[in-house]
């Protein structure tokens, strides 16, 4: 039995079209090509896929399973072509490194920092993506290795927590709980939460929302663009909102903000995450040095 992938891709957009015409639109190809595709991988199984009796195309036991199977074949080869390019010689001196803001601002810096003196011979690219963005870039291979909180689980790949940051509220030092050595959540009842959509971070989200419960605080939530310490900063310092930011932003707030400590305190992971079946040393590496750095800053 011979047949290609290149058949098994054609097959499973007719078997998702139900249309050769539209089958062959997608894949930018003739119709008579798609038709003689399906038929010689049909040849090569000795079934037939494809009911073509009716008007309509559908698909016959035998191509239920290879629509469903085929789509595994098509992603394991994807996977086998990613494992070996991490070989080319162009991207084992290479990493690139995806981050949320927050890490942008403390232990990115940090760790480009020192791999100058530990790594010389690695070259590092690091990549700012949104709260939220970081295993997607991952998981669309525009990075090594991706740095933020509450990452997704995605099979081929590993995340780890590399250290816990404190919970800060960042508020306008004009509001009267800043007298205080922290502020109790609950005393904020007369100021909305200045925080992102629910829809780009979910997990993330909905921890900010139960901590503020757990303190006794059901905020009012207003909701700002992607980023917090951002364009909506006037929102902070004009005593219009507040906003609960992990210790890595804290020195990134204008000087009518300030970031006092919980009088509970609370801590936000700080996750590390790469593919799983990436061995390169110079990879390794940097996963340890960025460990370490974590941990530094951590004990800070």
């Amino acid at each position: 039995m011979k047949f290609t992938l290149r058949q098994v891709e054609v097959f499973l957009a007719v078997a998702e079209c139900l249309h050769f015409g539209r089958a062959a639109e997608k894949l930018h190809i003739s119709q008579p090509t798609v038709s003689q595709e399906v038929a010689r991988l049909e040849r090569s199984v000795g079934l037939a896929l494809l009911d073509r009796s009716r008007r309509t195309v559908t698909l016959t036991p035998a191509g239920t399973v290879m629509a469903s199977e085929g789509r595994l074949l098509l992603d394991q080869a994807g996977s086998l072509i990613g494992k070996v390019l991490l070989h080319e010689e162009s991207r084992m001196n290479t990493a690139r490194l995806v981050a949320s803001p927050s890490i942008v601002n403390r232990l990115l810096p940090a760790v480009l920092s020192q791999a100058e003196i530990d790594l010389p011979t690695l070259k590092i690219e690091d990549v700012a993506v949104e709260t939220g963005a970081v295993s997607s870039a991952l998981a669309a291979e525009l990075a090594d290795i991706g740095l933020g909180r509450f990452l997704d689980d995605m099979p081929g790949f590993k995340k780890e927590t590399i250290a816990d940051e404190p919970v800060f509220v960042a508020v306008s030092r004009d509001h009267p709980a800043v007298r205080l050595p922290g502020i109790a959540l609950r005393d904020l009842a007369d100021v909305p939460l200045l925080l992102w959509p629910r829809e780009q971070h979910p997990r993330y989200y909905d921890f900010v929302l139960a901590m503020c419960a757990d303190r006794g605080l059901e905020p009012h939530v207003i909701v700002s663009p992607p980023r917090i310490v951002g364009s909506r900063l006037y929102l902070l310092s004009q005593g219009r909102a507040f906003s609960l930011v992990p210790g890595s932003t804290t020195g990134h707030l204008s000087g009518d903000v300030v970031a006092v400590p919980l009088q509970e305190p609370a801590a936000l992971p700080l996750e590390m995450q790469w593919r799983s079946d990436d061995r390169r040393t110079t990879l390794l590496a940097l996963r340890e040095l960025v460990r370490g750095k974590a941990a530094e800053l951590e004990d800070r």
